[in-house]
C-alpha cells in the first residue's frame, strides 16, 4: 500500500526503510538484534522482533517514529493479521506466543510448545498455528478464545504455511524430511515424505 520495504539489520540494531519508487533509504533504530519484521497495512505500522531485547519495536510507517512493546524472551517470528488487526510473535526462550492488538498495543500471552519457531494464521477461521521446533508439535490457538490444541507432527518443524481456501496447514519437518498436512477443520494429519534438508513451506 505504501511501496516501502523494511530490512532488519540484526548486528546494527536498526531497520533500513527503502522507498520503492525512488530507492532512497532511511535508517530507524530498533532494539537488540532485530531479526524479523512484519508490516500491518491496517494501521501502517511495522513490528520488529528484537531477539536479544525481549521486545518489539513498533515503527510508524508515516513518521518513522518508534515505540517499544515488551514481549517474551527471544522473540523470533513476527506476522501481522490485517483482518483481525493482530500481530503474532513467537518467543523462543519463553515457549509462548505474544498477541499484540494493533489498535491498542495491548498484549496477551499464550503458552505454546517447546522452542516455538515460525507462526502462521488463517484469517478466515481466526486460527493461529505455531510450529514448536524443539517440541515436534504445532500449537493451534483460537484467535477468539485463546484456547489451544497441540498436534504432534514430524521432527523439527521449521516452517509452516496455511492455505485459507482449503483450510489446510503445511508443516515442513527438518529432521525427518517430511511435510505434515493438517486439516484445519478436523485437525487430522497426513504425512508426506519429501527430499532431504527441507526448507520453507509456501502456499
Amino acid at each position: 500500500a505504501t511501496n516501502k520495504i523494511y530490512v532488519t539489520l540484526p548486528y546494527s540494531n536498526v531497520v533500513t526503510v527503502i522507498d520503492g519508487v525512488t530507492l532512497s533509504t532511511a535508517t530507524v533504530p530498533a532494539g537488540a538484534e532485530p531479526l524479523n519484521a512484519a508490516a500491518n497495512p491496517t494501521n501502517n505500522k511495522i513490528y520488529v522482533g528484537n531477539y536479544l531485547g525481549s521486545s518489539v519495536t513498533v515503527i510508524d510507517g508515516a513518521t518513522l517514529s518508534t515505540s517499544t512493546i515488551p514481549v517474551g524472551q527471544y522473540p523470533y517470528w513476527v506476522v501481522a493479521n490485517a483482518v483481525a488487526n493482530k500481530i503474532y510473535v513467537t518467543n523462543q526462550g519463553s515457549n509462548s506466543l505474544t498477541i499484540i492488538d494493533g489498535a491498542t498495543s495491548s498484549t496477551s500471552t499464550v503458552p505454546v510448545g517447546q522452542g516455538p519457531y515460525p507462526v502462521a494464521f488463517n484469517a478466515l477461521t481466526n486460527k493461529v498455528y505455531v510450529a514448536n521446533y524443539d517440541g515436534d508439535s504445532v500449537t493451534v490457538v483460537d484467535g477468539n478464545t485463546l484456547s489451544t490444541t497441540t498436534i504432534p507432527v514430524g521432527m523439527g518443524p521449521s516452517y509452516i504455511a496455511v492455505n485459507p481456501v482449503t483450510n489446510q496447514i503445511y508443516v515442513s519437518n527438518y529432521f525427518d524430511d517430511t511435510v505434515t498436512v493438517i486439516d484445519g477443520a478436523s485437525l487430522s494429519t497426513l504425512v508426506i515424505p519429501v527430499g532431504q534438508e527441507i526448507g520453507r513451506a509456501h502456499v
